[in-house]
C-alpha cells in the first residue's frame, strides 16, 4: 500500500507545482535598443574607438620614422649600432602587432563596461514586472526560443516599467 501512495502523492506534489509555475518571455534586445541610453553608449564607443585609432597611428609614425633613421645612416653605421637600431624596430614592429590584436579586445571591454548600466537597468524592471505578475521565469527570445506564446511576452510590460517606447513600432503582445 505503502509502495502505490508515495508515487501517487509525488505526482500530486509536482502536478500542484507545475500549477504554479508561470513562465514569460522578453525580447531583451529590443528593450535595450529601445532605450535613450543606447545612443551615448554608442558615441563613447566611437570616441573611444577613434582614440585608440589615434594610437595606432601614432605607433605606426614613430615605426616609420625610425626605419628612414636606419635607411639614412645604414651604410655608415657600426655592426653595433645596426643590431641595435633594428632590434628596436623589431620591437616596434611587434608592438604594432600587439595593439592590433588587443585594439578588438579593448573595444569590446569598453562596450562591456558602457552596456552594463543598461543590463542592470532593464533587468530590475524585468525583475519588477515578474514579481508584480508572479512569473516564477522569464526566458529571453535572444536565447534561442523554439516557441512562446505571444500571450506570455512581457516585453511590452518592461519597456512601459523603463518608461521606453519599443522602436520596432510594433507591440509583442505583453499582459
Amino acid at each position: 500500500m505503502k509502495k502505490f501512495i508515495l508515487p501517487l502523492v509525488v505526482f500530486f506534489v509536482s502536478l500542484s507545482a507545475m500549477a504554479q509555475s508561470k513562465v514569460g518571455t522578453i525580447d531583451s534586445d529590443l528593450v535595450i535598443a529601445s532605450l535613450d541610453e543606447v545612443a551615448q553608449v554608442q558615441k563613447d564607443l566611437e570616441a573611444y574607438g577613434a582614440d585608440l585609432d589615434r594610437q595606432f597611428k601614432e605607433l605606426v609614425s614613430k615605426y616609420q620614422a625610425a626605419v628612414e633613421a636606419y635607411q639614412k645612416v645604414e651604410a655608415t653605421a657600426t655592426e653595433d649600432d645596426k643590431k641595435k637600431k633594428q632590434e628596436e624596430i623589431v620591437g616596434m614592429e611587434q608592438d604594432i602587432q600587439r595593439f592590433r590584436q588587443n585594439s578588438q579586445g579593448l573595444i569590446q571591454i569598453k562596450q562591456n563596461e558602457l552596456m552594463q548600466p543598461l543590463y542592470q537597468k532593464v533587468g530590475q524592471a524585468l525583475d519588477a514586472v515578474a514579481r508584480e505578475q508572479n512569473y516564477t521565469q522569464v526566458l529571453t527570445l535572444n536565447a534561442g526560443v523554439a516557441y512562446f506564446d505571444p500571450a506570455l511576452d512581457i516585453t511590452d510590460d518592461v519597456a512601459k516599467k523603463l518608461g521606453v517606447t519599443l522602436k520596432s513600432g510594433e507591440e509583442t503582445g505583453g499582459q
